[in-house]
């Protein structure tokens, strides 16, 4: 019985542990997007009655970071031309027009903008 007890008390540690660490990793990694003719500064792209495109904004504004607003229904050939098919989704264009894109929200990170965001 005692041995039964430490095997399932080191199971839910070890669980515990992994939870943890799945919190602590990034969510949502980024990936090159095509900026060419982009402007540099950050974008969001979003789509009406999206709940977590008000997020994304709300997110964005408390960190008082300025960016540009493209909704899907206002200009779909946008998102036909970067190849997003995710809202919301974060893209950072810098000097030079390289890009990264976020898919599924605000990272905690935007470079290209100083460092940290917020």
């Amino acid at each position: 019985m005692n041995s039964q007890f430490l095997i399932v008390l080191g199971l839910a540690a070890l669980a515990a542990l992994v939870i943890i660490l799945l919190r602590w990793l990034p969510t949502n990694r980024s990936r090159p997007v095509s900026a060419g003719g982009w402007e540099p500064g950050v974008y969001l792209l979003s789509s009406e009655g999206c709940d977590n495109c008000t997020r994304a904004r709300a997110e964005l504004d408390r960190k008082s970071v300025p960016y540009r607003e493209i909704v899907w229904q206002h200009e779909p050939a946008f998102f036909d031309q970067t190849g997003v098919d995710a809202v919301p989704s974060v893209v950072v264009v810098e000097e030079g027009g390289s890009g990264r894109w976020w898919r599924g929200g605000v990272p905690r990170h935007l470079p290209g903008i100083g460092g940290r965001a917020g």
